[in-house]
């Protein structure tokens, strides 16, 4: 192997990670796209379909990232430093995987709205999502693209999260995992104020969004990115940090 390609095969795993990451959960994306298409239609068998259920699926998603970012990081740190990869080359991997990971989801995501949109419009229905106690229309295909344009930067946020409870357990392994405490209502609740909606999973860590309200997206999606920042820079600064413990008998 050659030097210069020596100096860059953090960026081709990383890359590697997300390209097999994605081939292999791509029957859960069809399945779940399957399921938002058909379920309305039995909904509306008996009752007026009012709810984007590709919008709920697609928070499914985020929290499934998390999950991906922290099990992949906690998993495969100790195999990869023992084949040969450092653990700042593994940092930028893993930062790469997630950037790859969250453009992919997000582009799903920004497409999916689209076809849901088409699907809906020529049955009559209203695609929305909770905001208190009413139904709130998407609106028009700008607003759909609006709407939609946040979710790469959301799925990085919750690979960052993921990815620092997933190191930290490594690092910390009876006690890392704890991180979830201050780092999930941050992140959850800037998701929830950037759209304003009713939390899709537990109500409590949401609670930050109730202090945000009224503050417009872009500002809280300038808050997501320094989260999102923040959290990477932990994720790295623990990676490096790291002792590699032997396996168990």
């Amino acid at each position: 192997m050659t030097a210069p390609s020596l100096a860059k095969r953090q960026y081709a795993l990383g890359a590697g990670l997300a390209g097999s990451a994605l081939n292999y959960f791509k029957y859960w994306v069809v399945a779940a796209a399957v399921l938002c298409f058909v379920v309305p239609f039995i909904v509306a068998q008996y009752a007026d379909v009012q709810l984007s259920a590709w919008y709920y699926a697609v928070n499914c998603g985020k929290w499934f990232t998390a999950f991906v970012g922290g099990g992949f990081a906690f998993t495969l740190l100790p195999q990869y430093v023992a084949a040969g990869l450092t653990r700042r080359e593994f940092a930028v991997s893993q930062a790469v995987f997630g950037v790859v990971w969250s453009l992919c989801l997000g582009a799903i995501g920004f497409a999916g709205l689209f076809a849901e949109r088409a699907y809906y419009d020529g049955l009559g229905w209203s695609q929305g999502f909770d905001v208190g106690d009413t139904v709130v229309p998407i609106g028009t295909a700008a607003d759909t693209a609006q709407f939609a344009a946040y979710l790469p930067l959301l799925f990085l946020s919750y690979f960052a999260a993921g990815t620092v409870i997933g190191v930290a357990s490594y690092r910390w392994e009876h006690t890392g995992w704890l991180l979830v405490v201050p780092i999930l209502p941050i992140v959850f609740g800037l998701d929830v104020a950037l759209y304003n909606t009713e939390p899709v999973g537990p109500g409590w860590i949401g609670f930050l969004g109730r202090y945000l309200d009224g503050m417009g997206r872009i500002p809280v999606a300038a808050a997501i990115l320094l989260a999102t920042v923040a959290l990477a820079i932990a994720a790295r600064r623990i990676l490096t940090d790291i002792p590699m413990r032997s396996k168990r008998a």
